[in-house]
């Protein structure tokens, strides 16, 4: 009985180990990046962006990534070139995925 007590403290020792570590991985560190938009590639799901600096970033998108401003889809940027945004985003294997694009039309 006491074997079987201590296997089962063991296995739930496991489990709560094992979702801590998936459920930090999860939860990365959000980023910024504030530039001018260069492309849109809507086959790829792929905006480059320019900062500060000539900076270039690239940003994957999803169908459950926020638009947020006068257009409400990634699609409604292509041909925009030189529009504003913001670009909150999580860094994966070298993948940088937007998760909200802020949009700020010239004025």
């Amino acid at each position: 009985m006491k074997r079987l007590f201590t296997y089962l403290a063991a296995i739930a020792m496991v489990l709560t180990l094992a979702a801590s570590a998936s459920s930090m991985s999860t939860l990365q560190a959000e980023k910024v990046f504030e530039g001018q938009l260069i492309s849109v590639d809507t086959a790829g799901k792929i905006l480059t962006l320019k900062g500060a600096e000539n900076r270039e970033m690239r940003f994957t998108y999803t169908d459950q990534t926020q638009v947020v401003g006068p257009d409400t889809s990634v699609q409604g940027l292509a041909g925009k070139s030189g529009t504003q945004l913001k670009v909150h985003y999580t860094s994966e294997r070298g993948t940088n995925r937007a998760t909200r694009i802020e949009i700020n039309e010239k004025s």
